[in-house]
C-alpha cells in the first residue's frame, strides 16, 4: 500500500535528508567547465579595457575642439600621426589636434573622444577637418569601463555557459574550480523491456526511459551510468542495486517497478536495503513514486511509463542533483500565456499537463502517461494545484519549459 506525499512533503524530506550533501571541487579549463556550477568568486585581475580603446575607425579629439563645428564651418585640426591597432601610441595631442586611430585602438593621451572617418575631411596639408562635434566619451571605451579591478564577475553557485566563458577569457582564465561531476546510475526493470537493438516481439517494448533520464542527467552537467535493463525479479534487482550502490555512485534512479503490483520490486529491493523515506506522491502523472535512503545515496523509485518519470525526474530529482553540484539560483525558465483550451482539473491531487507554444499560447497535450510522443512535442508542463476547479480557455496560466 502506498503511503502517499504531498508534493512539497515530498521535496522536503528529499531536502532534509540530502539537502547537506555538496560535491567536491576540481579545477578544470574554461572549456570543460560549460555546464559545470562555479565552485569559486571569479574576480577580475585587471581593468577591462586597460587602456583608452576607440570603438570606431577615425580621429582622436579633445571634445572641446569640434564643439560648434558642422559641414559648413568644420573644425580645422592638425594632424598629429596615426596610431597603429597593436602599438600604444608615442604621442600625445593637445587642443586642436587630432590623430587617426582605427577601431579597437588606444588613444593618445590628450584625447578624450573619437569623430568618426566619415565625418572628416581630409585637406592635403597635414590638417584635417572635423565636420560633426564629438562629446566627451563619445566612440571611446574609457579604462576599466567594462570591468574594473577587484570586481566579483561570477559568484560561486553559477552554472557556466557560452556567455560566461567569454567573460572568464576576457579576464584571462584558462583554468576555473567546479564542483566535480555527480555520478548517477540508471536502470530500467521490467519483463516487458527490451533495449534498442532487438526485435520487438508480442508485447515487448523497447527501454525509453532509461535513454531519456540518461539524456536528461547528462545536460544537468552529470556523469550518468546507464546500467541497461533488469527483469521484474527481486533477488536480481536487490543484488544489482547493492552493486551499485557500492561502487561509489552519487545517486540511483531506478525506472519502473515501483507500483504495488505482484511483481514490482523496486520498493521491496530498497526496503531490504536501506530506508525507504517515503512511497507515493500526490500527483498525476507520477503518482507511485519511491525515495530511498540506501547507505547514504539517495534513490529514486520512478514510475515505469516515460511521461510520467520524464515529470518525476524534472520536479523532484533534478533540485536534488542541482543542489548537490552547488548551484545557488534554481531559476525556472517560464512564460505567462493563454490557454487554448479550457481544463477540467482533478480536484484534491495536483496535476501536471504538458503545454505545446503555438502562435503565444499555451496549448494542453493530453496524453496517458505511458504515451513519449507528447513528451516530444511538448515546449513544457502546466502545474495545476489540488484545490484548482478547473482552468478556463484563455485564462492566463505559467508554464514552466523544459
Amino acid at each position: 500500500m502506498l503511503t502517499v506525499k504531498t508534493s512539497s512533503e515530498a521535496r522536503q524530506i528529499i531536502m532534509d535528508t540530502f539537502g547537506y550533501k555538496l560535491m567536491e571541487t576540481e579545477q578544470v579549463t574554461i572549456l570543460d567547465s560549460v555546464g559545470r556550477v562555479l565552485a569559486e568568486d571569479i574576480v577580475s585581475r585587471e581593468n577591462i579595457p586597460d587602456f583608452n580603446r576607440s570603438t570606431v575607425d577615425g580621429y582622436a579629439v579633445n571634445a572641446a575642439s569640434t564643439f560648434g563645428c558642422s559641414d559648413s564651418i568644420p573644425a580645422i585640426l592638425n594632424f598629429k600621426g596615426e596610431v597603429l591597432i597593436s602599438k600604444s601610441p608615442a604621442f600625445e595631442i593637445t587642443k586642436n589636434e587630432c590623430a587617426y586611430v582605427p577601431t579597437g585602438g588606444e588613444l593618445p593621451q590628450g584625447a578624450d573622444a573619437m569623430v568618426m572617418l566619415e565625418f572628416s575631411e581630409d585637406y592635403g596639408d597635414g590638417t584635417r577637418g572635423m565636420l560633426k562635434p564629438s562629446a566627451p566619451g563619445q566612440h571611446v571605451t574609457f579604462i576599466g569601463d567594462d570591468v574594473k579591478v577587484g570586481v566579483k564577475v561570477l559568484t560561486v553557485g553559477t552554472r557556466l555557459s557560452a556567455r560566461h566563458i567569454g567573460a572568464l577569457a576576457a579576464l584571462g582564465y584558462d583554468k576555473v574550480m567546479v564542483y566535480k561531476k555527480p555520478k548517477v546510475a540508471v536502470l530500467s526493470t521490467g519483463d516487458e523491456l527490451v533495449d534498442l537493438d532487438e526485435m520487438l516481439k508480442g508485447t515487448m517494448v523497447r527501454d525509453i526511459n532509461s535513454y531519456t533520464i540518461c539524456a536528461a542527467l547528462v545536460e544537468l552537467g552529470c556523469e550518468c551510468i546507464r546500467i541497461g535493463i533488469i527483469k521484474d525479479e527481486l533477488s536480481i534487482l536487490e543484488a544489482k542495486v547493492a552493486e551499485i550502490i557500492k561502487s561509489g555512485v552519487d545517486m540511483l534512479i531506478v525506472s519502473g517497478g515501483s507500483s504495488v503490483g505482484l511483481k514490482d520490486a523496486t520498493f521491496k529491493a530498497y526496503d531490504k536495503l536501506g530506508d525507504v523515506l517515503f512511497h507515493g506522491i500526490a500527483i498525476k502523472p507520477g503518482k507511485p513514486t519511491i525515495f530511498a535512503n540506501i547507505n547514504d545515496v539517495p534513490c529514486f523509485g520512478l514510475p515505469g511509463h516515460p511521461l510520467a518519470a520524464y515529470y518525476v525526474f524534472n520536479l523532484f530529482a533534478k533540485p536534488l542533483i542541482k543542489n548537490m553540484q552547488g548551484e545557488k539560483a534554481d531559476i525556472k525558465d517560464t512564460k505567462t500565456l493563454p490557454l487554448t483550451l479550457s481544463i477540467p482539473c482533478n480536484h484534491g491531487r495536483e496535476e501536471y499537463i504538458g503545454i505545446r507554444l503555438v502562435d503565444n499560447k499555451a496549448e494542453p497535450m493530453y496524453a496517458k502517461s505511458g504515451l513519449i510522443s507528447v513528451l516530444s512535442k511538448t515546449d513544457g508542463y502546466l502545474r495545476i494545484d489540488r484545490d484548482c476547479e478547473g482552468l478556463l480557455d484563455g485564462e492566463e496560466v505559467e508554464v514552466e519549459l523544459f
